[in-house]
């Protein structure tokens, strides 16, 4: 893929001069402790549940939003009082990691919308499960997917149990960071990176990850580093316009 140069953005036609770092907010880079801002909530005749013993399921049907550095499992199971709906989970949903092991938090970095059918049942409907891409918060430490040896597993970036849906950030260096992911459906999660296969000797970055990779290695500019500098966002947003052009 080839990009026009012409159309490379620059100067003043950059949304931000800068985006700073949050290098030193709770939660983010090497920072201990909960990530603060809105509590996430469920809409009512709706809770999470625990999965562990539930095969990864890989059907792309399954898989949402715009980042893919790693995915957490979301499962929800619903009350008699469930009549059915769309539920939102809104960019900037931090999940948590609550496993023992000192790995990334993550981050939602775009709206998604899922579907959980009526409660047909007298007692606890069906549970439905769903994998949210995220992208890493902490880039000194590791990924979830490490551990995973299993046959459902060990070929994905799943973190499989190890999250829960904590708060959505109000801190605004993320949120203009997040505004830049805006209205590029290019950006759609529609397949699988095995995570293995970047240790092998002859690896080529595949042009379909170069974005993802980009929006990672610039996020954690700013949760470990000093913050996007207008160099920084200008080879951001160059990457962005050529594999994933904004649509209004």
């Amino acid at each position: 893929m080839s990009c026009d140069k012409g159309n490379k953005p620059k100067g003043d036609s950059l949304p931000f001069e800068q985006i700073g770092s949050v290098q030193s907010v709770a939660g983010f880079g090497k920072q201990e402790g909960n990530p603060e801002g809105i509590p996430f909530q469920l809409p009512k005749g709706l809770r999470f549940v625990s999965r562990d013993s539930y095969p990864f399921d890989p059907s792309i049907e399954r898989l949402f939003g715009n980042m893919n550095t790693f995915y957490a499992d979301i499962n929800i199971v619903s009350d008699p009082t469930w009549d059915g709906g769309h539920v939102e989970f809104p960019p900037g949903l931090i999940m948590l990691n609550i496993s023992p092991s000192g790995i990334q938090n993550g981050m939602l970095m775009g709206r998604v919308g899922i579907n959980v059918p009526p409660n047909i049942h007298d007692t606890e409907g069906d549970t439905t499960t769903v994998y949210l891409g995220v992208a890493c918060m902490n880039a000194t430490r590791g990924f979830p997917w490490e551990d995973n040896f299993a046959d459902d597993t060990k070929n994905y970036v799943i973190g499989k149990g190890k999250y829960r849906p904590s708060v959505v950030t109000t801190e605004p260096e993320v949120l203009k960071f997040i505004s830049l992911l805006n209205d590029r459906p290019g950006l759609k999660l529609v397949q699988h990176q095995n995570p293995w296969d970047a240790f092998d000797e002859d690896y080529i970055e595949p042009e379909w990850m170069k974005p993802y990779n980009a929006i990672q290695l610039a996020f954690w500019k700013m949760t470990d580093g000093d913050g996007l500098s207008a160099p920084d966002l200008n080879e951001l947003l160059t990457t962005l316009d050529q594999y994933s052009p904004k649509q209004y």
